[in-house]
């Protein structure tokens, strides 16, 4: 059962629509034209390898992103309400949480990009750990992008969209206590021919490394 509230939900609903009302907006647009350049910048340095032009960004990209998510859950403040206080160690929260989180972040276009999150508990799952699924009905980078799919190699090229929701729920599970490592891979992407994208996590408990290594999806996909 949830340890939220009909209240606290609607106290974050109205949150999460100031926050992004007050925030400075960029375009979406632009942020993907400056996504694919920057890459290409990698890809250059690295002798033409998308690949390691990727792994190199996502090297620089991950701290940057941790700090930025730790700033959001742990310093913004919206009525005088912080938003970890709406943090539950209830994984049946979790999926409110990331909506929440997603339209503070994306603002009503969240509600365009992404459908409500899906929570499949450990007994239900195929890896046999609690799993979070975030179907992409459109993707803010890989629209406008010009490079070839295949030439990324394991990646795939919402990685960085990926990537900052995996350091988000991270940041919301190590608050609430429990003892996960998140990981998160894109299993679908538009620029492969598939018919929507697809982010999954899976939440790992610490005390079961071999949980990890059972996942062939990460072995496929970085």
């Amino acid at each position: 059962m949830s340890e939220l509230s009909r209240f606290k939900k609607m106290l974050g609903g109205l949150g999460k629509r100031l926050y992004n009302w007050r925030e400075t907006k960029e375009s979406m647009y632009l942020l993907s034209f400056m996504y694919e350049t920057i890459l290409e910048e990698f890809t250059d340095i690295n002798e033409g390898d998308y690949e390691k032009g990727m792994d190199k960004l996502i090297n620089l990209v991950a701290p940057m992103s941790a700090e930025v998510i730790s700033k959001l859950l742990f310093e913004v403040k919206v009525l005088g309400v912080p938003f970890k206080s709406f943090i539950t160690k209830n994984l049946t929260d979790l999926p409110y949480i990331i909506e929440t989180a997603l339209f503070a972040i994306f603002g009503s276009w969240s509600t365009k990009v992404f459908k409500k999150p899906i929570l499949i508990l450990a007994s239900e799952s195929d890896q046999r750990v609690d799993t979070i699924i975030i179907d992409i009905m459109e993707c803010p980078f890989c629209c406008n992008t010009m490079i070839p799919p295949e030439k990324l190699g394991a990646h795939k090229y919402g990685k960085l969209l990926c990537l900052t929701i995996e350091q988000m729920i991270q940041s919301v599970e190590d608050y609430a206590g429990n003892d996960f490592n998140v990981v998160a891979r894109e299993l679908k992407c538009f620029l492969t021919g598939d018919s929507h994208g697809e982010i999954r996590l899976w939440l790992y408990p610490r005390d079961k490394p071999a949980l990890l290594d059972s996942n062939d999806y990460l072995r496929l996909i970085k």
